[in-house]
C-alpha cells in the first residue's frame, strides 16, 4: 500500500492538477462535498474558490528555525475558476489504479489523500521559510523519502534535495541550513550574498524552546535532531515537557514518539499521559497506525477529561465516518472506543446533540453498510471539516457555523494546530 501511493505521489499527471487546482481537491471526497454544496451537475456547474491558510503559529519542532515568522498570518491564494476539483482528482487516480479490485481503490484512494496531506503539510512548514520550497514536491517527487508510517522522512529528504543538481542553488543551501546538513553542499557554488546573510544562521545545531504550560513556565535548550544520546541525557522533566510540547503541535513524526516514549520510565510516561492522552490518541488515527488506537485508548481514557472525549468523538464521527474513509473501519474503532469508554464520560454526552448520530452508529448492525449520508443530512456545521498530520482543513458551506461552536463544551484549546485551511467555494453565475 505504502509502495502504491509513493509512485502516485511522484505521477507528473496527478501532480499537474492538484498544482491547478489546489489542495483542496485531494482532502475531500467528491459525493459528500457535492451534496454538502448543493451541486446538482459537477462536470457542468462553474464555481470560484479560494484556499485561505491561516497560519495559528509555527513549530520549531517541525522545522528548526531562529527567523522571525509573524503568528496568525492569512496567505489567500489566487482565485480559481472551474468544475470543482474533487470528482476529477478522483478519477485520475482511479485511472492510475485501474487494475485494483473496486474495494481495494477506495482503499487505496484514502490512503493516497492521508500522503497528499503529508506532502501538503511539508510545502506548509517549508514555504514559510522560503517561498520557492512550495514548488519542490512538484519539480523533484523522486527526492522525497517516506517512512513505513507514510510520513516524510524530512532528514532523508532533505539529504537527497540538497544534492539534486537541477534545484536552485539557493534551495538547497536553505534546507542545508534548516537541517545542520551544510557538510553535504557541494563545494564552490556561489551561492548568493544576501540568502548567506539571511539563512546562515539556521546551520548552528540548537535551538532554545520556550514554551508555557499551566504547570510551568521552563525554557531549556535541546539539540533539533532530538534522537539517541541527545534525548536520553535530558534529565527526566525535560524529557516530559519536550514530549508535551512537541505532541501539543501535532509536528511530531510517529518513529520519533516511539523511540521517546521507548527511553521513558512508567513515572515519566505517566506525566506525558496526563497532559497529552488526547493527542496522542489523534496521531493514532491517521493511517497506519489505527489498527492501535484501541489497544492505546485503554491506557489513555483514564486521563481522558470529557472535553477530550467529546472532541476524539466529534472528528471520529465527522471526519472520518461521514465522509466515508475507507483507509480503516471507523465505524468498528468507534464501536470499540464506545466500549472502552468510562461511564461518566458516557453520561457527558447526553445532553449534546452528538449523542443522536452517536447512538444511530453504536446501534447499527454489525456486517451493514452504514448510510453515512445521514450524518450529512443532519450536519449543521458551517464547514466540512478534515483534520489530519497537524494541519485542520475547512470547506466553508456559505451559511453560518451552528454544530460545534454552539453544542459542544468550550474546546478552544483542544482544537489548536499549526495549520489551517479554509477553502471557501461560490457558485459562479455568468452575467
Amino acid at each position: 500500500m505504502t509502495k502504491l501511493a509513493i509512485n502516485l505521489c511522484r505521477d507528473p499527471e496527478i501532480l499537474d492538477f492538484v498544482k491547478d487546482n489546489g489542495c483542496v481537491s485531494f482532502v475531500f471526497p467528491s459525493k459528500e462535498t457535492h451534496l454538502y454544496r448543493g451541486v446538482k451537475s459537477p462536470k457542468e456547474e462553474i464555481w470560484t474558490w479560494k484556499d485561505i491558510l491561516m497560519q495559528s503559529f509555527f513549530s520549531s519542532f517541525y522545522v528548526r528555525h531562529e527567523l522571525d515568522l509573524e503568528d496568525y498570518v492569512t496567505n489567500v491564494s489566487p482565485e480559481r475558476r472551474n468544475v470543482l476539483p474533487f470528482a476529477r482528482w478522483e478519477e485520475l487516480v482511479e485511472e492510475k489504479i485501474s487494475s485494483l479490485p473496486t474495494l481495494l481503490k477506495r482503499k487505496v484512494l484514502d490512503v493516497f489523500r492521508s500522503f497528499c496531506i503529508e506532502i501538503d503539510k511539508w510545502i506548509k512548514y517549508h514555504s514559510q521559510v522560503w517561498e520557492n520550497f512550495s514548488k519542490i514536491p512538484r519539480s523533484a517527487p523522486y527526492d522525497f523519502q517516506w517512512n513505513s508510517f507514510g510520513q516524510i522522512d524530512l532528514v532523508g529528504t532533505a539529504s537527497a534535495l540538497i544534492v539534486n543538481e537541477t534545484l536552485d542553488i539557493k534551495d538547497r543551501y536553505i534546507l542545508a541550513c534548516l537541517y545542520g546538513l551544510m557538510d553535504q553542499m557541494p563545494i564552490g557554488k556561489k551561492v548568493p550574498d544576501e540568502i548567506v546573510q539571511k539563512y546562515s544562521k539556521l546551520a548552528k545545531r540548537e535551538v532554545i524552546v520556550q514554551k508555557e504550560f499551566n504547570w510551568t513556565s521552563k525554557g531549556f535548550q535541546i539539540n533539533y535532531f532530538m534522537r539517541n544520546s541527545s534525548f536520553t541525557n535530558l534529565i527526566s522533566k525535560k524529557k516530559v515537557l519536550f514530549l508535551n510540547t512537541v505532541l501539543s503541535e501535532e509536528c511530531l513524526q510517529c518513529d520519533d514518539f516511539l523511540f521517546y516514549m521507548s527511553h521513558m520510565t512508567k513515572e515519566e510516561s505517566k506525566d506525558v499521559f496526563k497532559i497529552s492522552a488526547f493527542k496522542i490518541l489523534l496521531l493514532l488515527l491517521n493511517w497506519p497506525l489505527q489498527g492501535e488506537f484501541l489497544k492505546v485508548a485503554e491506557h489513555l481514557l483514564p486521563y481522558f477529561t470529557e472535553i477530550n472525549f467529546f472532541v476524539m468523538l466529534d472528528i471520529i464521527i465527522y471526519q472520518r465516518i461521514m465522509l466515508r474513509r475507507k483507509d480503516f473501519n471507523y465505524i468498528g474503532l468507534l464501536k470499540g472506543f464506545w466500549s472502552l469508554s468510562p461511564s461518566n464520560l458516557k453520561e457527558s454526552l447526553k445532553n449534546y446533540p452528538i449523542y443522536e448520530p452517536l447512538m444511530l452508529i453504536i446501534n447499527s448492525p454489525v456486517g451493514e453498510i452504514f448510510p453515512s449520508e445521514k450524518l450529512l443530512q443532519s450536519y449543521e456545521s458551517g464547514y466540512l471539516t478534515f483534520r489530519c498530520c497537524g494541519v485542520k482543513y475547512l470547506l466553508h458551506s456559505g451559511r453560518k457555523p451552528s454544530h460545534l461552536r454552539a453544542c459542544a463544551p468550550k474546546i478552544e484549546c483542544e482544537l489548536q494546530r499549526p495549520f489551517v485551511s479554509t477553502f471557501v467555494f461560490i457558485k459562479y453565475l455568468e452575467r
